[in-house]
């Protein structure tokens, strides 16, 4: 359980840093 909660964290953190990372490139590109 602990390791599936690790890994979950883990994937909801890198999808957030993903899309912030989308918007900051689409607003310095724009």
């Amino acid at each position: 359980m602990i390791y599936d909660s690790q890994i979950y964290t883990a994937l909801c953190i890198s999808l957030l840093a993903g899309i912030l990372a989308i918007r900051l490139g689409s607003t310095l590109y724009e």
